[in-house]
């Protein structure tokens, strides 16, 4: 479920998703985010949206944590009992939750639950007769009716009333009509019912019976034992008869359209899936849901029979966005494929095994994000699964594993907890092979089956099927920071009948060595001959013997590793003055982006050549755009042909990786000019190219709503829609040849930089005008667009000295340049 927003609850009323579900990979506008952002985004890249809902309501339940207590830590939870009376009119709870445990340290005369301080007791019965209590802010603590023994069975019955905190539960309306909603994760279940409210502690079974008044349809966890309405008051009885985490207790309860199909994975057994939909949306939700129970097949091909086959799967929808993976019933808030795959894709990954602290979160949201991969693949097979997994890529800062379980937005981070995450298990994936892999993903799911698991029960598993040890693989990608750097040299010899080809690898990161298994694909004349090479070293040599004339290599062609290939810009000409790189969708983007480059926006008025990360926008592009030369990285021989490259980023739909697998700091260092304009810059400029430009961030993902020139023959720049998603910088330089070109002087204090450029002093290479690089900050197509053509006319000429005639002024270089790696 649901990257790092805090707002209050009012803004769920907005949340209502009625729009028809798209077809898997069609662009669909998601409900707003708590911030009443509204993002189209393609609907593979659920990640951000799914992690922006769950930090919202983790942030909103945090401060509820408290450490377990010792008597808490004494007794294990057997089963809990809710009857619970809920009254829209009053917005109220009442009831008795009875609560039976184990006494695992004894001997125990006491028994502390977790319950609200507002929610007020009304009495209390332990082993049949009443008994006192006593409560400090939200601990209830029951005084037996006598001491228990280790081993000995406790039964505790809590009669209480009150209004629940409307951080987990609400009373409210949709479509004029009542609603109640529970969303307890992380913390919340002690707004509204006593418990023992931690995760690694799971009740083995819980039966429910909630009153609502009459009209109200209720959907919950387990199976459902009756229902009834007697034109007053409504009644259903719930058994969930599996392990399940306090926080994955439900209610949704709202007068539902109730839709019933089946999933059959043998011709003789077959189990129900529900779909409670507001009346409105039954038509809309449809198509999708009626892929659930291929979904359900699909999933249990790779990860094991789902695991609540005796009970059911469903659907009940509510305000909030996103999802929620409720046992047995997710809470849905839009009807999007990928996120109705990713909770899902929970029912495996967070309900039957759950992670036991938030440490190890990934095992929860790393899991269900990868099996948005695996429908993809389901669907569409090997290329629909890389492309969905590439769209996760993460290259910045940070540990899968969550140093601080206590700070909500670092638990929910889209990049590392989601998207980092799932990577993991799809470099996995190639490093045992796919049989041994997904042997290993079911023995994870059996061996911590209805319990509770951590990174290191992962490893144990795959270790286990595999016979590998695994440590080094585990301590890199979830414990380890960022990725390695390869640079790579190969040459060519004949022997023994055929070619030996000498591959040399160098890890060039400064952060971690890798240990790592990569492909080498080597094209021959005869056609591709494909090998496994064991890189660990920073640098390494191998001999691969091919039975025809080598003419090209390609180190991990098909995406299996979360990494950076340095290629270099070895031969330069600069012979040619702009080209213009092309990140921005033109299907999710449309007018916005084809007017931009209409008005010369983002090219000023340079006569330019070409190129896109994208198909052609379906109406054809713009006339100012030349055909383009290419789609997708820009390889190191054509950025070289140019003394300056205008780059039109936006980290949507995978236009990141084009950048990434593109030599750009190569380039830099070779003497071309590049200019930056893009929204989430920090992921554009990671590292290597944010030392050498000579800034720290401050602010990402950060809305700003002004643009101040600081430089003379700049402009300032107005905004035509929402700078969101944009990175902030220190105005103090880490360069004393970094200048700066714009700052926002509204909202922050101190004020930030938004756009910068660094002059080499000599330039780079052999151009004494080279290795400029200027970083403008914000989503290039929402500025102004005449105030943003004249900055790039301004930018190109003045600081890149690119003359509008295009004659370059220090002439093309040499054709003998090259370039060591970095």
């Amino acid at each position: 479920m649901p990257r790092r927003v805090r707002h209050l609850l009012a803004v769920l009323s907005t949340l209502l998703a009625l729009a028809a579900p798209a077809a898997h990979a069609a662009p669909e506008r998601f409900p707003p985010l708590p911030d009443g952002t509204v993002e189209v985004r393609d609907e593979a890249d659920v990640a951000p949206y799914l992690a922006a809902w769950k930090a919202h309501q983790l942030q909103r339940t945090f401060a509820l944590q408290a450490p377990a207590t010792a008597n808490q830590l004494a007794y294990d939870v057997r089963g809990y009992a809710l009857d619970l009376t809920f009254a829209t009119t009053t917005s109220t709870v009442s009831g008795t939750v009875r609560v039976q445990a184990t006494v695992t340290n004894g001997p125990l005369g006491t028994m502390d639950l977790d319950l609200a301080a507002n929610m007020v007791v009304d009495g209390i019965v332990s082993g049949g007769s009443a008994v006192t209590w006593t409560r400090v802010a939200d601990v209830l603590t029951v005084n037996l009716d006598r001491a228990y023994a280790t081993g000995e069975a406790m039964d505790v019955r809590v009669t209480y009333h009150g209004t629940p905190g409307t951080a987990s539960f609400g009373f409210t309306t949709a479509n004029a009509r009542p609603l109640i909603w529970s969303l307890s994760e992380p913390y919340g279940a002690r707004t509204w019912w006593p418990c023992k409210d931690a995760p690694e502690d799971k009740a083995d079974s819980v039966y429910i019976r909630f009153t609502v008044p009459t009209g109200l349809v209720t959907a919950s966890n387990g199976v459902k034992l009756s229902a009834t309405d007697n034109g007053v008051q409504a009644v259903t009885r719930w058994r969930e008869s599996h392990p399940i985490a306090s926080y994955l207790v439900s209610i949704e309860s709202y007068p539902y359209t109730l839709t019933t199909d089946w999933y059959r994975p043998t011709p003789t057994d077959s189990m129900r899936i529900d779909f409670y939909n507001f009346p409105e949306s039954v038509a809309g939700a449809a198509a999708v849901q009626a892929k659930v129970k291929t979904m359900l097949g699909a999933f249990g091909a790779r990860f094991g029979p789902y695991p609540f086959f005796d009970e059911k799967y469903g659907h009940s929808q509510f305000l909030f966005g996103g999802g929620m993976e409720h046992q047995t019933c997710t809470s849905l808030g839009t009807f999007n494929e990928s996120v109705v795959a990713h909770e899902l894709g929970h029912q495996w990954w967070g309900d039957a095994v759950t992670c036991r602290d938030f440490h190890h979160i990934w095992v929860n949201e790393g899991f269900a994000t990868y099996a948005e991969a695996i429908w993809s693949e389901a669907v569409g097979g090997a290329s629909a699964y890389h492309a969905d997994i590439n769209l996760n890529r993460y290259y910045g800062a940070g540990t899968v594993y969550v140093p601080d379980a206590t700070n909500e937005a670092r638990i929910f981070d889209s990049n590392l907890s989601y998207n980092k995450g799932s990577w993991v298990l799809h470099m996995l994936r190639h490093v045992l092979g796919d049989d041994v892999f997904f042997a290993g993903l079911q023995r994870y799911g059996q061996d911590r089956a209805y319990g509770t698991g951590t990174t290191e029960d992962v490893q144990a598993a795959f270790q286990a099927v595999s016979g590998r040890d695994l440590t080094k693989f585990f301590q890199q990608w979830v414990y380890g920071e960022y990725y390695p750097v390869y640079a790579l040299a190969w040459s060519s010899a004949p022997a023994a009948g055929g070619y030996d080809v000498t591959l040399t690898l160098r890890q060039t990161q400064s952060w971690q060595g890798f240990t790592m298994p990569l492909d080498v694909r080597v094209t021959t004349t005869a056609g591709p001959r494909t090998f496994v090479v064991q890189d660990s070293l920073g640098s390494q040599t191998f001999t691969l013997h091919v039975d025809a004339e080598p003419t090209d290599l390609a180190l991990d062609p098909d995406d299996w590793v979360l990494r950076q290939i340095q290629y270099e810009v070895t031969h330069p000409t600069f012979d040619r003055a702009v080209l213009v790189v092309n990140g921005v969708d033109w299907a999710n983007y449309g007018t916005e982006i084809t007017t931009a480059y209409t008005d010369k926006a983002l090219q000023g008025d340079y006569a330019i050549d070409f190129w896109d990360h994208f198909a052609a926008p379906a109406a054809g592009y713009p006339a100012t755009l030349p055909t383009p030369l290419g789609h997708g990285p820009v390889p190191p021989g054509v950025l070289g042909r140019y003394r300056n490259v205008i780059w039109v980023g936006n980290n949507f739909n995978g236009d990141l990786d084009s950048w990434v697998q593109s030599p750009i700091l190569s380039y830099l260092r070779a003497g071309g000019n590049v200019l930056l304009l893009s929204r989430q810059g920090e992921l554009f400029v990671t590292d290597s190219l944010r030392t050498y430009l000579g800034i720290n961030f401050t602010n990402t993902g950060a809305t700003f709503t002004d643009c101040v020139a600081t430089r003379p023959g700049l402009v300032n720049m107005t905004r035509t829609a929402a700078q969101s998603l944009c990175a902030l910088f220190d105005t103090t330089r880490t360069r004393t040849d970094t200048q700066l070109l714009f700052k926002t002087t509204a909202g922050f204090t101190p004020q930030r930089g938004l756009g910068v450029i660094r002059v080499p002093v000599g330039g780079a290479g052999l151009r004494p005008n080279g290795g400029r690089f200027a970083f403008v900050s914000g989503r290039p197509y929402r500025w102004t667009h005449t105030l943003a053509k004249a900055n790039v006319n301004t930018i190109l000429g003045q600081w890149f000295q690119e003359p509008l005639g295009g004659v370059a002024v220090d002439g093309p270089q040499a054709a003998t340049l090259s370039l060591a790696a970095v």
